[in-house]
């Protein structure tokens, strides 16, 4: 029965190898790793075989030949587990001390094995064809030795476990299980020989998930999938090995959709993989549907890589006979270290693929200063993420002056951050991040909230305050659910609608005019009122002036600092003013610092004046100071 197990175990790892080669496959460390432990568990399942065979025919006497069978068996046993310890480091990747000193180790181990186990007595144990088994100091330090092996292998996978994908993970702890099963089996009952065999069904289900090279393999087009990319590119940083990367993609995939039938396009995406692999000497990934990746080593000179790529690419293509229209996109990655590992360079790959969407440039190039300015941002989210967390968001305070009363009316609220070391992170640093990312809708219901407890709690309107003005982001003026997400905040803090003046700015981020003006009919019907902020910047201001409901116009600073410039700005500014006023509409001058400013302005019918001349923005205690002066 032994030598039949065996036999199936040979036939097996014979049929691995042969499909393990039998197409092209991307140069992968592990799948080096895996042919050696392949190679070693044959090899061993060979030995067992003969020594079985040379136990047999010695008929009793245990001749040098047969000694030297049984003992080879042995050594390739822990051979067998040290080729299977190599490959879960070589998969591992990692770069600590603890892997540098146990491949030293695990190297010293298994040479001494090899030396001490032909000088290790071995006995026979042979009364049937079905009951034959070798025992002694040579078997026990064999099993000993393997137990290391298999008990080292078993910390390394729990240790390492986040560098390893799921699937490698599970696949390398299940080879153990067959293995440690099957060596106290066979301690315990020496007669059933199945280390080797179950050796053999643990590569088995490690090729089946991770090793096998049609899993690497596209179908349409025959070139490698992302599955392939991912698992070279994590290679990649694991080892150290620098490389650089060539983005083609689509940039019309929809035309190609509506023109021709899918079978006609899987076969012009063929011929397109076979006319990128034929015109270079890297790795070529279909990363997605029409986007394909090629990978070159630092040898290769990208540039010249590139220009070759784009002779064979930029040409007439044909689809179903006809002449079709492709435009492609290059992007160069020149050098991949611009990120730490293989996540942080997938993430800052859809990134890229984010900023230069609306692009009209063909040739792009993501190098060390996007990835600098990438990174930055990364920080500051990061930063933006955790001051939500621990309530580090912080509304400021600007009081805005009546020319008419003489005294502050309302104030601004202004959006800021505390970093932990206690410092304010300006908004010019955070805002354009926290639109970009989307954290801006939480920032904005944290401001909403906080200046509406503050007006009730410190009861701002006895102080002189008739309301606050409270920035919108485009982004939250395009959620239909605004108005909705205000009213829950206004019933629970309690304030009167009327003490909220909503900015909003004049952006092209407002795609939708309509969702804008449901949202702004909605609250106005609850009380609250609205100003066009950065009036004379943005992109359509006759426009928002005529179509929204807007009770106030705010001059930006640049515009009110015009004014002052020369008579011919002056006749223009006023006429905007006229224009303005003539709409029954309030003014807010921003930027004022001197007191002439405040004069003339006040003298020209600008009804409100904000800026550094009575205060910069400041926290809530500091603000509370100056009502407190200005009613003393």
């Amino acid at each position: 029965m032994n030598i039949q197990v065996q036999l199936c175990g040979i036939a097996l790892m014979i049929l691995l190898l042969l499909l393990s080669n039998n197409r092209k496959s991307i140069r992968l460390h592990s799948k080096q790793a895996f042919i050696a432990a392949l190679c070693g568990t044959l090899v061993a399942l060979v030995l067992d075989v003969l020594s079985i065979i040379a136990i047999v025919n010695a008929h009793g006497h245990f001749t040098v030949f047969t000694r030297a069978i049984c003992k080879a068996y042995l050594i390739s046993l822990v051979w067998m587990c040290f080729s299977m310890n190599f490959y879960t480091t070589v998969s591992v990747g990692a770069k600590s001390s603890f892997m540098h000193y146990h491949r030293i180790i695990s190297q010293i181990f298994i040479c001494l094995s090899s030396f001490i186990i032909p000088f290790l007595p071995i006995y026979i144990h042979h009364t049937s064809r079905t009951d034959l088994y070798s025992y002694g100091p040579a078997v026990l330090y064999t099993y000993l030795a393997a137990f290391i092996f298999i008990i080292v292998n078993c910390y390394i996978l729990i240790k390492y476990k986040k560098k390893l994908s799921k699937r490698r993970w599970i696949s390398g702890m299940n080879w153990m299980v067959l293995l440690v099963v099957a060596a106290i089996v066979q301690f315990l009952n020496n007669s059933l020989l199945i280390i080797g065999f179950s050796s053999a069904l643990g590569i088995l289900i490690v090729y089946i998930r991770l090793e096998n090279p049609e899993s690497f393999i596209e179908r349409e087009t025959g070139c490698f999938n992302d599955l392939a990319f991912n698992t070279y590119l994590e290679q990649c940083y694991n080892r150290g090995e620098r490389i650089s990367m060539m983005i083609v993609q689509f940039a019309n995939p929809h035309y190609l959709y509506e023109r021709y039938y899918t079978d006609n396009i899987n076969l012009f995406l063929k011929e397109f993989c076979k006319t990128l692999d034929e015109s270079t000497k890297g790795n070529v990934f279909r990363y997605r549907e029409w986007e394909f990746v090629i990978t070159f080593s630092r040898k290769i000179n990208l540039d010249e890589a590139a220009n070759k790529l784009y002779s064979k690419l930029d040409r007439i293509w044909e689809i179903e006979g006809e002449r079709a229209n492709i435009d492609l996109i290059y992007t160069k990655i020149p050098n991949s270290f611009i990120a730490r590992d293989a996540e942080s360079m997938l993430e800052m790959m859809r990134a890229f693929r984010r900023d230069y969407s609306n692009s009209s440039d063909r040739h792009l190039f993501m190098g060390d200063e996007w990835a600098a300015n990438y990174r930055r941002e990364q920080n500051i989210e990061d930063v933006i993420v955790s001051a939500i967390k621990d309530d580090r968001i912080k509304v400021f305070y600007q009081p805005i002056y009546s020319t008419a009363a003489g005294r502050f009316l309302s104030a601004e609220a202004l959006v800021r951050i505390v970093d932990t070391d206690g410092n304010i992170i300006p908004p010019g640093a955070f805002i354009p991040v926290a639109e970009d990312t989307g954290l801006i809708l939480q920032i904005g219901i944290i401001v909403f909230k906080k200046a509406c407890q503050f007006m009730v709690e410190h009861k701002l309107y006895e102080k002189g305050i008739h309301y606050l003005e409270i920035n919108l982001s485009a982004i939250q003026c395009m959620r239909s659910d605004l108005a909705d997400e205000f009213k829950k905040v206004i019933d629970e803090v309690g304030i009167d609608p009327s003490m909220i003046n909503l900015e909003i700015t004049e952006s092209k981020g407002i795609s939708s005019p309509e969702i804008l003006i449901s949202n702004m009919k909605k609250m106005i019907d609850m009380g609250i009122t609205f100003s066009l902020d950065d009036f004379g910047t943005g992109y359509s201001n006759l426009d928002y002036l005529l179509e929204l409901p807007i009770e106030i116009v705010k001059f930006d600073r640049k515009m009110t600092l015009a004014y002052f410039e020369n008579e011919k700005r002056q006749a223009v500014i006023g006429s905007v003013i006229n224009m303005v006023k003539a709409a029954d509409l309030e003014i807010v001058a921003e930027g004022v610092e001197e007191q002439y400013q405040l004069d003339e302005l006040a003298g020209i019918d600008i009804d409100f004046i904000q800026g550094y001349y009575f205060s910069k923005p400041v926290p809530e205690e500091e603000f509370l100071r100056l009502l407190d002066a200005q009613t003393a």
